[in-house]
């Protein structure tokens, strides 16, 4: 048997209905709590299509299959992962794991300082710190989230 090829690409605007589908069952439960009038997909749809970036975003795929999604800003010195939703089908295959190792040591290689928004879950939280991303002291984090820095080099 061979061995999968994972790769991303680029998003583009025909994305938007897949990253949105795995954004909401992603994060939903999460959310939910936080909302004054629980979840209504025409509201939350509307309020992502307003922060989603398709420039800033790539496709996970394996052997060309669509299985997540990440959101990715590259500045000269710096890189932010804001988002990073595996399909829950492909979920503990290590596929987000890989993908964020693999793309980290390529930055961190260029120098860049590397860091991710995180969602205030303990078994996420866990696993950023496994793959060498240490909880940052800031008060900017967002109520869902927190920032970690990648220290492992």
């Amino acid at each position: 048997m061979s061995e999968s090829i994972l790769e991303t690409r680029p998003a583009t605007d025909a994305d938007f209905q897949y990253v949105w589908r795995v954004y909401s069952d992603a994060i939903k439960d999460h959310i939910t709590p936080h909302l004054q009038d629980g979840w209504r997909d025409g509201i939350e749809i509307e309020r992502f299509r307003k922060i989603w970036n398709v420039a800033d975003t790539h496709i996970i795929t394996v052997d060309q299959k669509p299985v997540g999604w990440g959101g990715i800003v590259v500045s000269e010195n710096e890189v932010l992962i804001e988002h990073l939703y595996i399909e829950a089908a492909y979920q503990g295959k290590h596929i987000g794991s890989r993908i964020v190792s693999e793309m980290t040591a390529q930055w961190t290689k260029e120098g860049k300082t590397v860091r991710a928004e995180v969602l205030k879950d303990e078994k996420i939280m866990a696993l950023a710190s496994q793959l060498g991303f240490e909880k940052a002291a800031t008060s900017t984090d967002h109520p869902l989230t927190h920032t970690f820095t990648y220290t492992s080099r």
